[in-house]
């Protein structure tokens, strides 16, 4: 659950991966793979909130953390995902100040934020004894991680302001929407050099800079430009890999 802080691992590279598919069995085996974390993509898939949950607990039995990507910047979404007891949230689509300022609202019990009070939750420990309500309030606030992405030529315009918000441990450079916001395609160069001003730029700022990438290089190329919040994904490689494994049979 998330009653432990965990922000300080970020101050050097860590790595996490994305689990796209509705199983908690996989969420479990991602987290064995020796990730430091695990990324549940709620934003992009057909994940129930019961199955959310077994998702998060799967990845944490195995002493894992477990950050959910929510679907969008709004109340129910974050409330949801940090109730499950996931250690984190990110938060797409983060466009203005404004909107910076409601994720952190969501994310955050009063007197800090708006989310809702509730005691019975796993993040609570379900209201065992182990944790009085006070106490699990203080906590949640302090060691619950938040981060928003940047993934739009209007999130970039406002990047400086937005570093300015309280509240905010992360922010997340994703390369695949700002490559359709500038109206290029997935992969292209100026996108990737868009990718690098903004994450030297919240690096300066003392923030924690992340990205997505695919391979070894890109992940040194970020690295270098301050990222130390990365994400891959297991798809990739798999179907690299069962694509020569296939080539390689059928021959």
């Amino acid at each position: 659950m998330n009653l432990k802080p965990w922000k300080h691992v970020f101050e050097k590279p860590t790595f996490g991966c994305f689990v796209t598919f509705p199983s908690p069995g996989l969420s479990e085996f991602t987290a064995c793979l020796g990730f430091d974390f695990t990324l549940i993509d709620n934003e992009h898939t057909s994940i129930s909130n019961g199955t959310l949950e077994d998702m998060v607990r799967a990845s944490q039995c195995v002493d894992t953390p477990c950050v959910v990507r929510v679907r969008r910047n709004n109340y129910d979404n974050i409330q949801t995902a940090l109730d499950t007891g996931a250690n984190g949230v990110q938060v797409p689509m983060v466009n203005s100040v404004e909107e910076a300022i409601q994720a952190v609202q969501f994310a955050n019990f009063p007197p800090v934020g708006q989310r809702g009070v509730a005691h019975a939750s796993r993040s609570a420990r379900f209201g065992t004894r182990t944790i009085s309500k006070p106490e699990y309030l203080e906590r949640a606030n302090e060691c619950k991680f938040l981060g928003i992405h940047i993934e739009t030529l209007e999130a970039v315009a406002c990047l400086d302001e937005m570093l300015e918000v309280d509240g905010i441990d992360m922010y997340f450079v994703g390369p695949s929407d700002l490559s359709g916001s500038m109206g290029y395609p997935p992969g292209h160069p100026e996108v990737w050099k868009k990718t690098e001003e903004c994450i030297r730029k919240i690096r300066a700022a003392g923030k924690i800079a992340g990205t997505v990438t695919t391979d070894i290089e890109s992940t040194r190329e970020a690295i270098s430009w301050g990222a130390t919040y990365i994400i891959t994904a297991i798809n990739g490689y798999l179907v690299s890999a069962v694509g020569e494994y296939l080539a390689g049979v059928k021959e």
